[in-house]
């Protein structure tokens, strides 16, 4: 997890409090020196806040110092009052975040913070992280993530949309052995969009990323939408010995098998970049895994929002796993936001879902009427069992009625159940 290093003059307390008060992990050390020795140890995607002068020195030269030791955080810079020329001489550093005064810390300081690291709240709930909990999927995931993270070999990962690839992406990223160096996430569009030539695709774009990253990590993300001049410059950075970029890609797995099917990726490209190979499974063969997701994300969303605490129930988490979640972990996610928007009372139950629930098929050799009682036992209320069935409610409750049986098929009465509707 990325830490928040505090390098000042002396203790600053409001920006210690300030910084764990945000989630994050405050290091606070009092001179440059310190700071640079602190600096070797943070994880990737780490924030120094620096103290504009120090007894040792000034921020510039200790940016200067830090970019000499191949440390690539970004600097927060603050000061209680900064001339022209200062900001001038730290505009120059590529570390510089942005420059807060030290007299508005309480307004400005976590604001600053979240903005230069995307996403830090979301990586510990959203993205498909079926690596972060338990169960066999879980632990096949991590296993084969501490496999090839320490390795200088490319890796793949690989599953349908909506599962998080990306942040499986950056854990290898974290867990391997460039970690204090920065990653930087492309996509195909990004090489059109930032091409600097008239060429259809931004290849002279590629080219620059692999330069700014040397010793570094590229991931490129839905590798099956990169076009042929995009898969040449890839296969030419690769065999080039010089190049001292891993790359990490992420794949949607199907588009991947009918594009090697159909020739337009490059067959001996996709074999380089899939020495490491991490897959996904999809959330629907992952049933367990969706109680812990809905209760993660819906307490995500309550704390973004300052909303009180929504309670699913059991009931409900039951019809979330009978669906088949098509656009898994982001869909689900989208799917309890907007029942939370509309959730008035702060428990959504079952009833909350009816709009997931599909028609249950007929069995082979089974009755209509002893799918009727099997559909009743296995769902949580009546308008879900009608839902499933195809029929109104008022049908059911006429079924129940003539049928003596309750809302779960068991018999109240001594009145015998007829094989037929």
């Amino acid at each position: 997890m990325a830490k928040i290093l505090l390098v000042s003059r002396s203790p600053h307390n409001l920006a210690v409090a300030l910084v764990r008060s945000g989630g994050h992990e405050p290091i606070e050390v009092l001179s440059f020196k310190r700071g640079l020795a602190e600096a070797r140890e943070l994880p990737y995607d780490s924030i120094i806040v620096a103290e504009y002068k120090n007894g040792d020195g000034e921020v510039p030269e200790f940016m200067d110092n830090l970019w000499e030791a191949g440390i690539h955080h970004r600097v927060i810079v603050h000061s209680e009052r900064c001339s022209g020329v200062e900001l001038m001489e730290v505009h120059k550093r590529r570390l510089f975040a942005t420059y807060l005064q030290t007299a508005t810390f309480d307004q400005t300081l976590l604001s600053a913070i979240d903005q230069h690291l995307p996403g830090l709240h979301d990586r510990e709930i959203l993205p498909g992280n079926l690596f972060q909990q338990h169960g066999a999927a879980a632990d096949k995931i991590m296993s084969d993530l501490n496999k090839v993270a320490p390795l200088e070999v490319p890796v793949t990962v690989s599953g349908e949309p909506g599962l998080g690839k990306e942040r499986i992406a950056q854990a290898v990223h974290e867990n391997s052995s460039r970690n204090r160096m920065p990653i930087t996430f492309v996509r195909h569009e990004d090489m059109v969009l930032g091409s600097s030539c008239h060429t259809p695709c931004g290849e002279c774009f590629l080219e620059k990323c692999f330069k700014e990253n040397q010793g570094g990590t590229l991931a490129l993300i839905d590798l099956q939408n990169f076009c042929p001049k995009g898969q040449a410059v890839l296969r030419s950075r690769m065999r080039d010995p010089t190049c001292n970029v891993r790359i990490i890609t992420t794949a949607d797995k199907m588009m991947m098998k009918a594009k090697l099917e159909s020739g337009e990726f490059n067959r001996n490209l996709w074999f380089e970049l899939s020495k490491g190979m991490i897959e996904i499974p999809p959330l629907r063969d992952c049933p367990d895994n969706i109680e812990w997701l809905a209760k993660k994300l819906l307490e995500h969303f309550c704390v973004k929002h300052n909303r009180p605490e929504l309670i699913i129930t059991n009931d409900a988490i039951m019809v979330l796993k009978a669906f088949a979640w098509p656009g898994n972990v982001m869909q689900l996610n989208a799917v309890l936001v907007r029942k939370a928007v509309q959730c008035e009372k702060g428990v959504i139950d079952a009833d909350d879902f009816i709009d997931l629930i599909e028609v249950d098929e007929e069995r082979n050799g089974e009755t209509l009427f002893e799918r009727f009682i099997r559909v009743l036992k296995s769902s949580p209320t009546v308008a879900i069992a009608a839902k499933r069935l195809g029929k109104s409610v008022r049908t059911l409750y006429n079924w129940m009625k003539k049928h003596g049986v309750n809302c779960k098929g068991v018999p109240i009465a001594k009145k015998s159940l007829q094989p037929s509707l």
